[in-house]
C-alpha cells in the first residue's frame, strides 16, 4: 500500500506541473501555505514550578483546482509533523497528518454536479501511548491507520465557498498494515488482516470563506454510514481559522473530530472501548501564502 501513498503524492506533484504548462488564467488555480511554529519554556529556580519545554510544529497545505464550463476537479495535499519535549523526557510526537483529498463534478445545472470523491488519510510515524512510568505501546504507524474513502453521488454548490455532497455509492477501506497492530485487530479490522472494507453512504460537507479581511475559516464534515450497520456512523469533523498578521506571521486555530465504534481505544480512565477523539491546536508562528 505504500505504493498507493507514492502515487497520490506524484498524482499531485504531476498536476502542480502541468498546470504551469497551461493557461492558468482561464481553467486552473493553485496556491497553498507553509507555517512553522516553535516555542520555548526555560525554566531555572522557577518557585512556581513548572517544566522547561521545547515544541515545534510544522503544518503545509497545497491546493489545485481545475475549472471549465462543465466540469470541475478540485485537490488538495495537507501535510502535519510536531514535535514536543519536556524537561526530562525525550521529543514526543504532537501532530502528525497527510490528507489528500480528491473531487471531481460534471455539471448537471447551476448548483449541482454529478461527483466522485477520493478521501485518503494516514500518518507518517509511529505514534505511542505513554505509561505514568515512562513506559510507551505502539498505538499507530504509516498506514495504520491508513483511511481511503471512494464516493460517488450529486453535489450542491450554491456557492463558491460552500459544498454539500451526498453520497450513496461509497467504499471505506480501513488499513492496518503495520503487522504488530494488524493482530491486536486494531481500528476495527480482523485479527491478523490488514484491510476492513465497507460499502455504504457518505455525506460530505465542505465551507472555506474569508470571513474578514486576513482571517479565513474552513470546515468539513464527512460523515460515512456502512449499509451492514447503517446506525453507526463515522464522522470526521475538521476546523482551520487562519489568522494572517503580515506577509510573514500567521495565527492559526484548528480542531479535529474523530468518532469510530469499531475503534477501540484505552481511555484515560482505563477502561477500553469506542470513544470521540478530539485534539486543538493553537499556533502561532512564521507562515507563507502562494
Amino acid at each position: 500500500m505504500r505504493i498507493f501513498s507514492y502515487f497520490a503524492f506524484l498524482t499531485i506533484f504531476a498536476l502542480f506541473q502541468s498546470a504551469k504548462s497551461q493557461d492558468t488564467t482561464i481553467y486552473w488555480t493553485k496556491g497553498g501555505n507553509l507555517g512553522a511554529n516553535f516555542s520555548q519554556v526555560s525554566l531555572s529556580n522557577w518557585a512556581g514550578g513548572g517544566n522547561s519545554t521545547v515544541s515545534v510544529t510544522g503544518l503545509t497545505n497545497f491546493f489545485l483546482n481545475y475549472k471549465d464550463a462543465n466540469s470541475l476537479w478540485n485537490n488538495s495535499l495537507e501535510l502535519g509533523y510536531g514535535l514536543t519535549k519536556l524537561e526530562g523526557q525525550d521529543f514526543r510526537k504532537s501532530d502528525d497528518r497527510i490528507i489528500l483529498i480528491s473531487q471531481y463534478g460534471h455539471k448537471a445545472n447551476e448548483q449541482l454536479t454529478y461527483s466522485g470523491l477520493l478521501d485518503f488519510r494516514t500518518q507518517f510515524t509511529k505514534g505511542f501511548k505513554y505509561g505514568a512510568d515512562g513506559s510507551e505501546t505502539l498505538i499507530s504507524n504509516f498506514l495504520a491507520p491508513g483511511f481511503v474513502t471512494l464516493s460517488a453521488g450529486l453535489t450542491y454548490r450554491p456557492s463558491d465557498w460552500f459544498e454539500i455532497m451526498a453520497a450513496p455509492v461509497s467504499n471505506r477501506l480501513v488499513l492496518v498494515m503495520d503487522d504488530t497492530l494488524s493482530q491486536q485487530g486494531a481500528f476495527g479490522v480482523d485479527k491478523g488482516k490488514n484491510i476492513r472494507s465497507d460499502l455504504g453512504v457518505n455525506f460530505n460537507m465542505f465551507l472555506k470563506k474569508e470571513i474578514v479581511q486576513n482571517v479565513t475559516f474552513q470546515t468539513r464534515l464527512n460523515v460515512f454510514a456502512p449499509y451492514r450497520t447503517i446506525t453507526t456512523a463515522v464522522v470526521t469533523w475538521e476546523t482551520l481559522l487562519n489568522l494572517k498578521v503580515n506577509d510573514y506571521i500567521t495565527a492559526s486555530f484548528a480542531t479535529d473530530l474523530l468518532y469510530d465504534e469499531k475503534i477501540a481505544i484505552k481511555r484515560d480512565d482505563g477502561t477500553v472501548g469506542p470513544s470521540t477523539q478530539f485534539r486543538s491546536v493553537l499556533a502561532i508562528g512564521l507562515g507563507y501564502k502562494f
